[in-house]
C-alpha cells in the first residue's frame, strides 16, 4: 500500500507549484489583454471575429497553458518517485492532449461566429463586403469551409 505521507507531501508540493505557476501565468495573460480588447471591440463594433486576432489569442493561451502544465508537472515530479511520478507524468501528458484538442476545436469558432453574425446583422454589417469578401468563407478573416 502506498505511503499516505508521500501523497500528502506531493499534494503540498503540487499546491505550491500551482500557485507559483499561476502567478507567472497571470503576468503573461495580462500582456494579452490588449489583444482581447481589440477582438472584443471588433466583435461589438463591426459584428465580426477576425481570424488572425483570434489565432493570436489562441496561440498565446496555448503557449502559456502548456508552460503552466510543464511548470506544475516539473515541480510535482521533483519530489516524487515510482508510481506517483509515473501517474504525474501521465496526468501532464493528458493535460497537454486535452488542451490541444480544445484549442484545436476553438479554431472553428471565428467562422461559425461570423456566419451567425452575418445571419443576424446581414451583409451590410460585414466590412468584408466593401473590400471584396463575399462571406462565402474565402474572405481574409475566415478559413475556407469544406
Amino acid at each position: 500500500m502506498p505511503d499516505a505521507g508521500r501523497f500528502s507531501e506531493s499534494g503540498e508540493q503540487g499546491s505550491r507549484a500551482v500557485m507559483e505557476a499561476a502567478a507567472a501565468l497571470e503576468q503573461e495573460l495580462s500582456a494579452g489583454i490588449a489583444d482581447a480588447r481589440a477582438a472584443t471591440a471588433r466583435l461589438t463594433g463591426e459584428h465580426r471575429v477576425d481570424q488572425e486576432e483570434f489565432d493570436r489569442l489562441v496561440g498565446r493561451v496555448s503557449e502559456n497553458t502548456h508552460q503552466l502544465i510543464d511548470a506544475v508537472s516539473e515541480r510535482v515530479l521533483a519530489g516524487t518517485t515510482g508510481e506517483v511520478s509515473e501517474q504525474a507524468q501521465r496526468l501532464a501528458a493528458n493535460a497537454h492532449d486535452v488542451l490541444d484538442l480544445l484549442l484545436g476545436l476553438s479554431s472553428l469558432a471565428p467562422g461559425l461566429a461570423n456566419q451567425g453574425l452575418r445571419n443576424a446583422f446581414g451583409p451590410q454589417g460585414d466590412p468584408r463586403a466593401a473590400d471584396g469578401g463575399d462571406g462565402d468563407g474565402t474572405g481574409p478573416d475566415e478559413r475556407p469551409r469544406g
